[in-house]
């Protein structure tokens, strides 16, 4: 079963204002995603070629297909 703080309190006011927080924490997280798996970006890249390609493919097979069963139906 999962406990969730529920009652934090802080001690004492922090340095940074709420937007500079904010920021700070988009940064590390972004920074923290990348990190953990660099390769993403190169991945949806390739993935665009890989359907582009899937799909010529597909039609220069169903062409194909076309031309080896027309005598045959």
């Amino acid at each position: 079963m999962v406990q969730y703080i529920s009652d934090l309190e802080p001690m004492e006011e922090g340095q940074m204002t709420e937007e500079e927080y904010d920021r700070a924490v988009l940064d590390l997280v972004t920074f923290l995603e990348y990190v953990g798996e660099p390769a993403k970006m190169v991945r949806g890249e390739i993935g665009a070629w890989v359907l582009f390609f899937l799909f010529i493919f597909g039609a220069v097979a169903y062409a194909l297909k076309k031309e080896y069963w027309r005598d045959i139906h």
